[in-house]
């Protein structure tokens, strides 16, 4: 009879268990690569939510672009529109509710942040010039506007940053419906 320890299966479970588990340095080198790969995922991170706040804040910008030249659309269709300034006062009223500045000020000053705060942005929005068409029952109104979706009120050159969009609306004085 055969002891245990002579044992031919024994003898296979020894050398399997000498070489069945990892050494210390193939244990740091996995360790290692997995940092390596869990800090490059991590650096991702900042550069989505950059890109993140990018589009929500082109969005708004959008958004409110969008309003203000359906408003203008609309005001410039109303039946008491009959001129620039009639545009400018319709579009500063009720319901639309858009502050227009006299002027665009100078490049050096900073100027006065209006806040919308249906879309979430400040604006600066002035008439930049009022042209005829050739007849005098028609003219032109150029609004330019600054939009930022910062807070101009912090940032104080959130706005002067900002670049300047123009739209053109044209006023018929006589074809009213």
């Amino acid at each position: 009879m055969q002891t245990l320890f002579h044992h031919p299966l024994r003898r296979l479970l020894r050398a399997v268990s000498r070489k069945a588990g990892f050494s210390l340095i193939e244990v740091n080198m996995a360790i290692f690569v997995l940092a390596g790969g869990a800090l490059a995922l991590m650096a991702l991170f900042p550069l989505g939510l950059r890109e993140s706040l990018a589009s929500r804040s082109e969005m708004r910008i959008s958004a409110f672009a969008e309003r203000l030249l359906g408003a203008a659309q609309i005001a410039a269709n109303d039946p008491d529109v009959a001129s620039v300034d009639d545009l400018a006062d319709a579009l500063s009223g009720s319901p639309f509710n858009f502050e227009l500045n006299d002027d665009p000020g100078d490049y050096d000053s900073i100027p006065n942040a209006s806040h919308d705060s249906t879309s979430g942005v400040y604006y600066h929005a002035w008439i930049l010039e009022e042209s005829n068409t050739g007849t005098e029952d028609k003219a032109v109104a150029q609004i330019g506007v600054q939009v930022t979706a910062e807070n101009a009120k912090q940032n104080r050159y959130a706005l002067r940053n900002a670049p300047v969009y123009v739209i053109r609306v044209a006023v018929d004085k006589k074809n009213k419906r």
